[in-house]
């Protein structure tokens, strides 16, 4: 029976916990925590510190809690997301709007090492440089995945950048220790934001991925087409002031060029130089006549 009692006020502790960091922050979240191993989570946590706060729970503490929060009902349609195929999750607590969290989250990526069996979204690659390890046994190991050695001042190099894993494939034992024994870390990690409660509504993943540079991209393009136009259509404002002033002055200086009864004072130098070259032309034009 005291076990059971102690089972229950450590589950009690954890509702209470989740729901004052759900009145304490505006924005609650659900990241994924596939593949990352508890010191990568650590990692991720320190580079989090003082944005976003990580806990882990269980889905039936985290449904008590979140149903015992009045002021944020649309909260409880948040463990609706929380399944098993999603794999293991946790929360994730932010004053940071959700879209601006998912984009912190995939700025804060983390790489660990490769595992057996685990299929790699992009090729692995060894650069060529020096492995720091003095000849042995392992040089067999080297070669074995493919990565020409030779032997430079004591120790190992590998000779050319060589793609291990190609993209699509698991790595093999082979690979993994060879990728371990050469302190090389190619697989990213993320906490994987898939659904968040921001401003009385849960958004999901597709609502919070945006692509921020395409955005960008497009905003300065209207941005350009937009001062474009205004210079077009002669609408001045303090951003195309400059250019409509450096136009309008090229104009009527060729407009003045071809009004011969129109004699401007700052422009007799380019009279002259105007004159000499019709001159020069009448000239050639005569010698070629007379030939």
């Amino acid at each position: 029976m005291s076990k059971a009692r102690v089972v229950s006020e450590v589950k009690l502790k954890a509702v209470e916990e989740i729901v004052a960091l759900c009145n304490q922050y505006s924005v609650i979240g659900l990241v994924k925590l596939s593949k990352i191993g508890s010191p990568k989570i650590a990692d991720l946590r320190a580079k989090l510190r003082g944005t976003a706060l990580i806990r882990m729970a269980k889905k039936t503490a985290i449904q008590r809690a979140f149903e015992k929060i009045s002021s944020k009902p649309a909260l409880v349609k948040l463990i609706d997301r929380f399944t098993d195929k999603i794999g293991p999750s946790a929360l994730i607590f932010t004053n940071l709007p959700a879209l601006k969290l998912r984009r912190l989250l995939d700025e804060s990526k983390a790489m660990t090492r490769a595992k057996v069996g685990e299929v790699v979204d992009k090729d692995i690659m060894v650069m060529a440089g020096n492995t720091k390890i003095p000849p042995g046994p392992i040089i067999s190991e080297l070669q074995g995945v493919g990565l020409p050695t030779k032997l430079q001042d004591g120790t190992i190099w590998v000779q050319k950048d060589t793609v291990v894993v190609k993209a699509g494939q698991p790595i093999d034992a082979k690979v993994a220790a060879v990728l371990a024994r050469l302190n090389i870390e190619p697989i990213e990690v993320l906490l994987d934001l898939y659904a968040a409660y921001d401003n009385g509504e849960v958004v999901d993943k597709e609502m919070l991925k945006i692509d921020f540079k395409k955005y960008t991209d497009q905003f300065i393009a209207a941005q350009s087409n937009a001062l474009k136009l205004s210079i077009e259509v002669g609408i001045v404002i303090p951003e195309n002031a400059k250019i409509i002033i450096q136009r309008a002055y090229a104009k009527a200086r060729a407009l003045a060029m071809k009004v011969p009864a129109l004699l401007i004072p700052e422009l007799i130098p380019e009279y002259i130089k105007k004159a000499q070259a019709e001159a020069l032309s009448i000239q050639a034009k005569a010698k070629n006549t007379k030939e």
